[in-house]
């Protein structure tokens, strides 16, 4: 679980209220359309997503994806994380420059409680598919077993609908479903 980013509450407590509030109002507006228009609305998971996970297993759910001109491995979805999260030696690998990042510092908290000071945050697009997207990254210069942690941001702006215990991630688009079978 990580929890903090600029794009929850800013660095201040009065920051958190003014988006507490934002949120409560555009709620009493009354539901929001759902831009994303497929014709099949239901996302199901069956046997036949199982053909080739090693079970039984406790993995966390990995994926490749194409960001930014790149194929980019070992990215975590992570449900319990409120913030996208990129290593800043992703973007080395990925040649993009530090000059990119757009220099705010925020604090990231993690699992036991530590904090992580961010350099800055990036807009990095993500292509599935068909499906291009640009989501927002906080970027951080440190050792970890992950490129990229995808948060709660990429799945609620998704819609994508992840499965640890079948290791894929689904998502729909105006041309159907997708899935994207991780990397167990």
């Amino acid at each position: 679980m990580i929890s903090g980013g600029s794009d929850i509450c800013g660095i201040s407590h009065s920051a958190a209220k003014r988006h507490a509030n934002v949120s409560k109002m555009e709620k009493e507006k009354g539901p929001q359309k759902n831009t994303m228009i497929t014709n099949q609305k239901e996302i199901l998971f069956d046997e036949m997503d199982m053909l080739d996970v090693q079970d039984p297993h406790h993995d966390g759910l990995l994926i490749t994806l194409y960001i930014s001109n790149h194929f980019v491995r070992r990215i975590l979805i992570d449900g319990g994380s409120s913030v996208n999260i990129i290593l800043v030696d992703a973007l080395k690998i990925m040649s993009i420059l530090e000059s990119e990042i757009v220099t705010r510092s925020s604090v990231l908290i993690g699992f036991s409680g530590e904090t992580k000071h961010t350099i800055g945050e990036i807009k990095l697009p993500i292509y599935i598919e068909g499906v291009d997207y640009v989501q927002l990254f906080c970027v951080i210069d440190t050792l970890s077993s992950y490129n990229v942690i995808l948060g709660r941001l990429w799945i609620h702006e998704m819609k994508v609908v992840p499965l640890t215990y079948h290791q894929c991630v689904k998502m729909p688009t105006p041309w159907g479903k997708v899935k994207i079978i991780g990397d167990q």
